[in-house]
């Protein structure tokens, strides 16, 4: 996937080649007589520059290669322009060195990534390098967290030091370190000039970068963006150009994913976002820098089995824990394995209260849903209505597919944690300390999930009741009363007190007051929509009874809304895992059991 064009090669020769001059070893006299010269003279004259000039840097000629400045070597302060001279007399006619810059400023924010994991590809490369390259050598942040600034430069740059000298030094300290031969490490400069010039949009030498331009939007933007990249892969790949190959690859697909974000690039990349993940790790996989997910956040086959098995597949083993919040009394259920039990449950007054319940799996519940594209009611368990549903697809961490007998589109997305991990136990935390649940041995993953609906779906059941309107079978000509005796015959009108005004309908031996309206249904008739006025803390969570005005007929059915309205009713916890992992499933069980009976 690499740049290996010849225009490439050529611009690393001619930028980055050492040229001039050669060390002549022998000490005879070129003109017969004069000896040749004991001591030399050098001169270095440069500029600083990150994020504008740095003034009063601290420049060095590191003549030992060592990365730091020792006090036997040449050195000078940068001016308020960031230029600084450096002049020094040595025995040796021409000196091998790197340049660098150290200055004192306040410390960056920190938006550094968790480093991302894989099993990379072995060869020559991590064979040499062993233990040889220091672990920091391509993710060292260039201001530290004490604020200490520092910059590195190959001596061919003429002086310039700046963040893209830096860049490339990092790649050949790293070269350096493994072993890799000098026409190595050309080729691969060259590589580099190139991939530079791509990630930076920018034309002629990549490492003489001004003041001006290392303070541009534009620039400063790129450079997190390439930062945070180096961060997520470090040195694991093998091929140390990896993570700027990856960067020439992505990089307008990442300033899509900022502009998208609606933040800025640096909020953005602080929130350490899995979508940044997804993208180098597919960006990796493609470019056979790697063979397996990179980082263990990211779903592999292995964990779509899981979710297949445990909370997709009908009739298995269906392991899921759903945890609602407070205001619903904590209500929660479990399903540990059978399909036709579940472990129901609430908490109120720090008190939990449960009890298994038995729901038997039907072999057809004769529910069908109205389908928008075909315009008719759709079972998808029968196969004599010409729908054929989309097949279902994992992408990433979100599984794709659509609500059963409709084109819907429904996205689940998972999040998957570790069960002995930090994330998770942070999230245990935060749990209802009377189910104790930060004392369960969990599976070794865990996946949280987040149900998306890109629209409402309307179903009904197929043998559902069926009411007739009244004779003028005109919605907008609905009255409370209508509603009350259509709805509540048996207590019409005796225990009914209709409120035609308001629309309101009140029980009088409940004192239960409901409210209805029309509402627009997918099907593009009218709804009876018919809700209970409660307390607004608890407004959320009222389920509503809509009826279908279908010509002289009415019957019910069920709308079910799409994410938007979803989220705002149902903030839950809900996970799934592999409940038979060491008997996950009945110790879950058992130990909701237990407190249960204990209380």
């Amino acid at each position: 996937m690499r740049l290996t064009h010849l225009s490439s090669l050529l611009l690393g020769t001619c930028l980055l080649s050492a040229c001039g001059g050669s060390n002549n070893d022998s000490d005879t006299p070129t003109d017969g007589g004069t000896p040749p010269p004991t001591s030399f003279d050098h001169q270095v004259i440069g500029t600083v520059v990150y994020q504008g000039a740095v003034a009063g840097a601290e420049v060095c000629v590191d003549l030992n290669q060592n990365a730091s400045c020792d006090s036997d070597e040449p050195s000078a302060i940068a001016d308020a322009e960031g230029k600084y001279q450096i002049d020094w007399s040595s025995d040796v006619e021409m000196p091998v060195y790197d340049l660098i810059a150290n200055w004192q400023q306040a410390a960056e924010a920190s938006s550094k990534p968790a480093l991302l994991k894989a099993a990379f590809r072995a060869d020559a490369f991590n064979a040499n390098a062993s233990n040889t390259a220091t672990e920091s050598t391509s993710t060292q942040a260039v201001i530290s967290m004490e604020g200490v600034g520092k910059l590195v430069a190959l001596q061919e740059h003429g002086g310039e030091i700046n963040p893209m000298t830096h860049l490339e030094y990092q790649r050949v300290a790293r070269m350096r370190a493994a072993g890799t031969t000098s026409l190595d490490i050309v080729t691969q400069r060259g590589l580099l000039a190139a991939l530079l010039l791509t990630i930076y949009d920018r034309d002629g030498n990549p490492y003489k970068l001004s003041a001006e331009q290392s303070l541009s939007p534009e620039f400063i933007d790129t450079y997190r963006l390439h930062r945070h990249l180096e961060a997520l892969i470090g040195e694991q790949p093998s091929d140390v150009l990896a993570v700027d190959d990856t960067m020439s690859t992505i990089r307008d697909q990442l300033k899509t994913l900022v502009e998208e974000s609606g933040m800025s690039t640096e909020d953005y990349l602080a929130s350490d976002p899995m979508a940044v993940r997804f993208l180098v790790n597919n960006a990796l996989i493609a470019g056979e820098y790697i063979e397996t997910p990179i980082d263990a956040k990211i779903m592999s086959d292995a964990d779509w089995q899981v979710i297949t098995t445990n909370y997709l597949e009908e009739g298995q083993q269906p392991s899921m824990f759903n945890l609602g919040p407070a205001i619903l009394e904590h209500l929660f259920t479990l399903d540990y394995g059978n399909p036709e039990l579940s472990f129901i449950g609430r908490i109120s007054d720090n008190q939990v209260t449960g009890l298994v319940l038995t729901t038997p799996v039907e072999e057809d519940d004769h529910l069908e849903c109205w389908n928008t594209d075909m315009k008719k009611w759709i079972n998808p368990d029968r196969k004599d209505q010409g729908y054929q549903p989309p097949a279902m697809t994992f992408i990433d961490n979100t599984m794709n597919s659509v609500y059963s007998g409709t084109n819907v589109p429904v996205t689940i997305e998972f999040t998957k944690y570790s069960g002995t991990g930090e994330e998770w136990q942070a999230i245990l935390s935060t749990t209802p300390p009377a189910l104790k649940l930060a004392e369960l041995n969990w599976p070794s993953q865990v996946y949280s999930y987040r149900i998306e609906q890109a629209a409402d779906v309307m179903c009904r059941t197929e043998e559902s009741d069926t009411k007739e309107m009244p004779l003028h079978q005109d919605p907008q000509q609905l009255t409370t009363a209508d509603i009350a005796q259509l709805t509540w015959p048996s207590l019409y009108p005796d225990e009914l007190v209709i409120d035609e005004k308001n629309q309101r309908i009140t029980n009088k031996m409940t004192e239960a007051t409901f409210e209805w309206s029309l509402i627009d249904s997918p099907s593009d008739q009218s709804i009876i929509h018919i809700v209970e006025i409660v307390e607004p803390q608890f407004a959320n969570f009222v389920m509503p009874t809509d009826y279908l005005i279908d010509g002289a007929d009415i019957f019910e059915v069920m709308i079910n809304k799409g994410s938007s309205e979803y989220s705002q009713r149902h903030q839950h916890l809900s996970i799934t895992y592999d409940g038979e992992e060491d008997g996950f499933n009945q110790r879950f069980y058992k130990h909701l059991e237990a407190i249960v009976k204990g209380q």
